[in-house]
């Protein structure tokens, strides 16, 4: 399976996510890789601090800036490694000035601690569980902001 960028201009629209950097570009037709995968950005990531992983589980169209890592399930859960990779620092990690990067040399030098498996599958499940409890709060949030705006209109008109 091989990364492939594709031109915003000749991407066919489709309903297959296209992955950058930063995750979802766009929605192609076709894919470049199917099954579980963790998306780490190799160069033009948004965020030093908030360094973009993303977990993904379905047929996907990758670019080239993004790494992608597929586990071997049986000693690592795939949903695990991105949550362990999300913990990480990675301003010591990348290279250049302006746009930096993430070398798959250096990726691949990046100390890991990693529990059994039922510990991962336990922690991978109560990060699920919050991660899922934060979703709906930010949709209640902006029903509630949305909703805001609305009185505050109908108030002062």
């Amino acid at each position: 399976m091989s990364r492939k960028p594709v031109k915003a201009t000749e991407r066919i629209r489709g309903k297959i996510p296209y992955y950058g950097a930063n995750g979802i570009q766009d929605y192609v037709k076709g894919y470049t890789h199917i099954g579980k995968h963790v998306l780490i950005a190799e160069d033009g990531a948004n965020s030093v601090d908030d360094y973009p992983i993303y977990f993904i589980y379905s047929p996907s169209w990758i670019n080239n800036h993004t790494h992608v890592l597929t586990a071997k399930e049986e000693i690592l859960s795939s949903e695990f490694l991105a949550y362990a990779l999300k913990k990480i620092n990675y301003a010591k990690y990348l290279v250049g000035s302006g746009r930096y990067k993430l070398n798959a040399e250096i990726l691949k030098l990046i100390p890991l601690k990693i529990p059994t498996m039922n510990e991962q599958k336990y922690i991978e499940s109560n990060l699920s569980k919050i991660d899922k409890l934060i979703i709906l709060q930010q949709n209640k949030l902006t029903q509630l902001t949305t909703l805001k705006r609305y009185l505050l209109q109908k108030l002062f008109i």
